[in-house]
């Protein structure tokens, strides 16, 4: 397979695979990689997602809301926590125990989740409860990505799903 199709089918495998990981699964060195990455997005093919920290790629078509979300499930701490809302809403001590981390973990993760509009906080008896904004979006990226998220143990996902 050449070198173009081969990144541009790791990519609609694996939405939101970071740099790093591309550089490792195709052999490719950096200088070379980057040539590829960027004569691919120039055709449109892709898109590049960059960070200070990382560099994720996306299939091109992706959404904006789409790409938060799949960056969100390539964690750990955050893929527990939007499985579990999946599931019902759910206070923050319930996610604290479903997420299986520290208060100050959850509570960063949970911030974060809310100001990317995936999760909203609201009151309920003076209790915060946590819902998700877009559950059919969430349920059906994870159902679309599930393989790639289970094979992916770079980013230790596959634990959550086995958990489902």
């Amino acid at each position: 397979m050449e070198r173009v199709e081969q990144i541009v089918h790791l990519v609609n495998a694996n939405p939101g695979i970071r740099y790093s990981e591309i550089m490792m699964e195709t052999g490719l060195k950096n200088g070379v990689l980057s040539h590829h990455l960027s004569k691919i997005e120039q055709a449109g093919r892709i898109i590049i997602e960059r960070t200070p920290r990382v560099a994720r790629i996306y299939p091109c078509g992706t959404s904006q809301q789409e790409s938060t979300i799949i960056k969100n499930l390539r964690n750990a701490t955050t893929q527990r926590i939007l499985v579990a809302l999946l599931e019902e809403d759910l206070t923050f001590k319930e996610l604290v125990g479903r997420a299986k981390k520290s208060q100050g973990t959850v509570s960063l993760s949970l911030k974060k989740l809310c100001e990317e509009g995936i999760v909203r906080r609201k009151l309920d008896d003076g209790l915060s409860v946590f819902q998700l904004t877009n559950k059919s979006l969430l349920d059906s990226l994870i159902d679309k990505h599930k393989p790639s998220f289970i094979e992916n143990s770079a980013n230790n996902i596959s634990d959550i799903f086995s958990s489902l």
